[in-house]
């Protein structure tokens, strides 16, 4: 659920960058689908890096014992 939630804000943060620098740059054809892209790589490093930063429990039993 949390990797959904993340991808929701993800997307639209990047909607809304997206909307202000093509504002910015004089507008022109506004492209929804870069802005889906940079939200699907944000979501996938977030759980990558849930991953890798996670504890792992299995040595913290060993030491327990």
């Amino acid at each position: 659920m949390r990797y959904i939630i993340s991808f929701i804000w993800a997307l639209m943060l990047t909607q809304m960058v997206n909307f202000v620098l093509n504002s910015l740059g004089g507008g022109g054809p506004y492209n929804v689908w870069s802005g889906v892209l940079l939200a699907v790589l944000i979501t996938l490093a977030i759980v990558i890096l849930d991953f890798i930063l996670k504890p792992d429990d299995t040595n913290e039993a060993q030491h327990n014992h």
